[in-house]
């Protein structure tokens, strides 16, 4: 009896004190109110189109989130479908047990197509979560370490890939205020280099590298094998400048990509396509420099990217997430560079793609090489035109043929 009367006497303390009663945070008085209905749109972006979720609750609070891959947009529809009944009558704030329910409860994993659809409905809980507190979806996780954060330039060598073709393109890539480029020397084929294909990669990465004072990397696409991989990566890491050497190996070979991580004088980046957390601590566990580059995607969503860059806190390793889907994945690499300090630079494409692209979204876009969120919206900070998305419909053939001729200039379109 005497613990009751204490805790009631110090509740009655607040006025005689002049200290007001604490109040609950603004989004745990909407707790209650469920997740209603849902909607997905595809919109047929000429190189990748983009599947964005909606979802919506009895209270009327919208998130928006995206599950985005190359050449799998139907199957993703067809996975968030099969999916939806995790979701439906659900509150927001229960996305973690969500999100688990939805990869255990049915045994299987469908790898990245599964992990993206997990990644839209979190992301697009997190955006009703911080839209009903009126906060960034970051104040919800941790709080934010910075205001703005560099970008690198990627997809402008949309030209023939010859020496000065890529020159030219680069000059225009760093008149953007770029101070990092990337860009792919090898072309579509998967076979072994010949000779002339290793000069005229070196042609090439001269030439962009005399265009400006900017940091070049290399990005391979799993084309290489072992003995192309280290002879070109020490050849190219005799010069400062060389940012990194991307995925010159297959993502999945975890040791072998460990291993020439500590034979190569370049810092090796590779993640994009790995779907576990333990999948980064075993490449950390076994590689020297390395730069993590985990997609939001096809992680499962920011909650686990955020766990990437703490592991990579951990090691004093750099994060550079992937981000070549929409405006929803550009949002949430925005809301992990706020969280993060291991997050070194964000991918940007924008100025590559296709003009109209820049209607189907308000969402963070660089300036003069920097992405500015000092003062960032509530939830993700990413709103959809949905009357802009409705304009361009799916098309079975919008995806990116890595490995036919002309891919990079986003020429042949699969089908």
């Amino acid at each position: 009896m005497s613990d009751s009367r204490e805790c009631q006497s110090g509740e009655g303390t607040h006025e005689e004190s002049g200290r007001q009663p604490m109040k609950a945070p603004a989004y745990l008085l909407h707790t209650g109110s469920r997740i209603r209905d849902h909607e997905v749109h595809l919109c047929g972006n000429p190189w990748k189109s983009w599947v964005f979720l909606r979802l919506r609750t009895a209270d009327g609070v919208e998130g928006v989130g995206e599950c985005s891959l190359n050449g799998l947009a139907q199957t993703t529809v067809a996975c968030l479908e099969e999916l939806s009944p995790y979701v439906l009558g659900q509150r927001p704030e229960d996305y973690a047990t969500i999100t688990r329910r939805m990869l255990t409860d049915r045994y299987s994993d469908a790898g990245q197509v599964h992990r993206g659809v997990i990644a839209a409905v979190e992301l697009a809980c997190l955006d009703i979560l911080g839209k009903r507190a009126w906060l960034p979806s970051y104040a919800l996780l941790g709080g934010k370490v910075r205001d703005r954060i560099p970008a690198y330039a990627n997809g402008w060598y949309r030209v023939d890939r010859t020496p000065e073709p890529m020159r030219t393109a680069a000059q225009q890539a760093a008149s953007h205020g770029y101070l990092h480029l990337k860009c792919d020397l090898f072309g579509a084929d998967r076979s072994p280099l010949s000779i002339r294909q290793k000069g005229q990669a070196w042609d090439i990465l001269e030439a962009v590298r005399s265009a400006s004072p900017t940091t070049v990397s290399v990005e391979c696409h799993q084309r290489l094998d072992w003995q192309d991989a280290t002879w070109l990566a020490t050849a190219f890491g005799q010069d400062e400048r060389i940012g990194w050497f991307e995925e010159p190996l297959p993502w999945w070979n975890i040791p072998a990509l460990g291993r020439l991580s500590r034979q190569i004088p370049v810092p090796l980046a590779t993640g994009e396509n790995l779907t576990l957390v333990q999948q980064f601590e075993a490449l950390v566990s076994q590689a020297d420099s390395l730069i993590l580059q985990p997609d939001v995607m096809n992680l499962g969503g920011l909650t686990h990217a955020l766990e990437v860059c703490r592991l990579a806190e951990r090691h004093g390793l750099r994060v550079c997430p992937h981000d070549a889907q929409g405006p929803v994945s550009r949002a949430a690499c925005v809301q992990l560079a706020a969280l993060s300090p291991a997050v070194w630079m964000l991918e940007d494409f924008d100025p590559w793609n296709e003009p109209w692209t820049k209607n189907i979204a308000t969402t963070f876009r660089a300036e003069q090489g920097m992405i500015h969120f000092a003062h960032m919206p509530p939830g993700l900070g990413v709103t959809i035109h949905w009357d802009e998305v409705r304009k361009h419909p799916y098309d079975q053939k919008a995806w990116l043929p890595l490995y036919q001729g002309g891919w990079e200039q986003r020429k042949g379109a699969g089908g």
